[in-house]
Parts: C-alpha cells; structure tokens; sequence
C-alpha cells in the first residue's frame, strides 16, 4: 500500500477542523480505565423466547380469524324489533362483539405486564375460549 493509503486508513489526524477529542479518545487516557453510565453497563431485559414470540404471533392470527368470523357470523342474523331504541343497542352489541377478540389480545398484553409469560399465555388462551365466534359456527357463513 501506498502512504496515502495508510494515512486514509488512519483515525490520529488530529489536525483536520472537524476532530473532537473525547476523555476516552484522547491519548493521555488510553491507560486509564473509562466509567460507562449505569444504564449502559446494565444487560438489557430479555425480550422473550423465539416460542412465545411464534405463539403471540399463532393467537393474533387466530383473533384475527375470530373477528372475522364474528363479521360473517354477525351479517347472517336479522334483528327485527318496532322500536329504535332495541335496533340501535343490537347494533351496538354487534359492533362490540366484532371488537371483543381485538380488545381481549391487546388488553392481556396491558394487564399481564408484570406477569409472567406462561400467565399471558393462559389469559390469551382464555381469551380464544371467551370470544368464540357462536354466531359464526352455529349458521355458518352461507
């Protein structure tokens, strides 16, 4: 290689104008040992096992698939009443049993923080059990 080459490659030009020496850069504490802040030098919490990240991701599909299933199990009864106030709460009961799988999954992540995984699992799970598309698999989606 040539010399310029080598010059290219180094980081001790201390001449160029945008150079900003730091305690750690700087020669005269090369020797010495460099304090790191504490939330640096702590490990990061562990985000999880590849099985729990497979599992969360196995029960949104199926809530999704729930929810779904309650759009199309919902369009198949027909609500017939003489008053508006009876049409307006099924309508109302209908928007909210579209939304229960959605808001079980994501309510289990935000009650369950400091749970354990294996607790979060067991709410999702009861979750699926809870919100079940009745209407769904009883009619069916004809």
């Amino acid at each position: 290689m040539s010399a310029d080459d080598e010059k290219a490659l180094s980081w001790d030009e201390v001449s160029d104008p945008t150079h900003v020496a730091t305690p750690a850069a700087s020669p005269a504490s090369v020797g010495e040992p460099v304090e790191t802040p504490a939330s640096v030098s702590e490990t990061p919490k562990a985000a999880g096992s590849s099985f729990l990240l497979v599992s969360y991701g196995i029960l949104g599909g199926v809530v999704l698939l729930y929810t779904v299933g309650w759009i199309l199990g919902i369009r198949q009864v027909v609500f017939v009443t003489p008053d508006s106030l009876s049409g307006i709460a099924s309508f109302v009961s209908q928007v909210l049993a579209v939304a229960a799988p959605v808001v079980w999954f994501g309510g289990s992540f935000v009650i369950t923080r400091g749970a354990k995984p294996v607790v979060r699992l067991l709410v999702l799970l009861l979750g699926l059990v809870a919100t079940l598309p009745l209407p769904f698999i009883l009619l069916g989606a004809s």
